[in-house]
């Protein structure tokens, strides 16, 4: 596969999917998923493809050492291209492209535990379901979350990075139209987080509530409102 045969753009949906991009490349393409419905469909589109590697398999715990040997196997492949020929930038496209597909062996694993799709409900209900996302910003410098809901299965999934430590605890609200905050749940400090989001509170899935982070005493003096100032704040999208 080449950057002739796959746009920049398409790769761009492509390594999203798979979990290669990193730092400020994953956040460059997270805007763009939020702000072009396109970009977002064809990411979704490269998700669909990718769901059945690992669908119906069930999680097992990696072996001591796995992703070391992961890494030396990606380091092997991209040692097989010709340095010398790495000088202009279709050159180090053509190079990132032949890593490719050495490189999703370690992105499948990082896409099942950040993005896991929804096991196959037949097509009248993949049709029927709804997504959204998010990506909550803040004043904490480096803090970043994303989050996707999923309709077919009511559940809500959390990545944190750049979680500064604290003695209070990350707690994840939705904000509706009349401003009332609601609890969806606590969140780990770093990975991803699985919600399963509250019936009464799956209405408030659209593109007029905002999703906020505070942090929050171990124990909530109030589990019906936040106790502590918004810290991180981002609106659903439908895609």
């Amino acid at each position: 596969m080449s950057s002739d045969a796959m746009p920049e753009r398409s790769a761009m949906a492509a390594e999203l999917a798979l979990g290669l991009l990193e730092g400020t490349e994953r956040a460059s393409a997270l805007r763009l998923m939020l702000s072009d419905p396109g970009f977002a469909a064809e990411v979704e589109g490269w998700r669909a493809r990718l769901a059945p590697l690992y669908d119906g398999f069930a999680d097992i715990a990696p072996a001591d050492g796995l992703m070391a040997r992961i890494d030396a196997a990606i380091d092997a492949e991209a040692a097989v291209a010709p340095m010398a020929s790495l000088g202009s930038p279709a050159a180090q496209g053509r190079w990132k492209m032949a890593t490719f597909a050495a490189s999703a062996v370690a992105a499948m694993l990082a896409l099942a535990l950040v993005w896991p799709s929804p096991k196959d409900k037949g097509p009248a209900s993949q049709a029927n379901a709804d997504v959204a996302v998010a990506q909550l910003t803040g004043p904490i410098d480096g803090l970043l979350l994303t989050a996707r809901y999923d309709s077919s299965t009511a559940e809500m999934l959390v990545r944190v990075e750049g979680m500064p430590v604290t003695e209070t605890e990350p707690e994840l609200w939705i904000v509706p139209a009349d401003g009332q905050p609601r609890r969806l749940g606590r969140l780990l400090r770093g990975g991803v987080t699985r919600i399963a989001v509250p019936e009464g509170h799956r209405q408030f899935i659209d593109p007029v509530s905002e999703l906020i982070l505070t942090m929050e005493p171990k124990v909530l003096p109030d589990p019906d409102k936040p106790s502590a100032p918004t810290v991180a704040q981002g609106r659903l999208q439908r895609i």
